[in-house]
């Protein structure tokens, strides 16, 4: 009777010792829920630098695939830039799923360096409004990349 008693305290205390906690800091994190300077990113409509807004943080090519969610608050958009950020990430093709429903793949396979070609664009042909952006890169590449958009004002006029 104390050989079961004993094996059941051996289980038990093993499966305490054995279970950890999660990690509070997770490395593949792409996108961050707080400003650089710590404010909340959902206090208002994101920051932007003239008439583009970063849509992504710098994003390591070694991902593979990663898909940016926007929605249909987040505005209209003309265009869309990758931006080398650091290294030389190769990006193959964008997807965009637009909140209609349509999707868009733009094959762009190139080599984004900040010296000689810092920045791929493409034209979304007028004022759309996105619902996520998938960006394809090869994971064989090194270094990062950030995506923006460039705000859209609609109309015909602001072309």
């Amino acid at each position: 009777m104390r050989i079961p008693a004993l094996c059941t305290c051996l289980v038990a205390g093993l499966v305490s010792v054995v279970s950890a906690a999660p990690d509070d800091e997770e490395t593949t994190e792409r996108v961050s829920y707080k400003d650089k300077d710590g404010a909340s990113s959902n206090e208002g409509p994101p920051r932007s630098d003239g008439e583009w807004v970063e849509v992504a943080d710098p994003t390591p090519a070694n991902h593979g695939r990663e898909y940016i969610t926007l929605g249909a608050d987040a505005g209209t958009f003309t265009r869309l830039r990758v931006d080398a950020s650091q290294g030389r990430p190769i990006v193959k093709a964008i997807r965009i799923d637009f909140t209609t429903g349509r999707s868009r793949v733009v094959n762009l396979q190139i080599v984004l360096d900040k010296k000689r070609r810092p920045s791929a664009y493409v034209d979304l042909k007028g004022a759309r409004e996105i619902q996520q952006i998938v960006v394809i890169t090869d994971r064989d590449s090194k270094g990062l990349y950030t995506v923006n958009a460039e705000v859209g004002h609609g109309g015909v006029a602001s072309r």
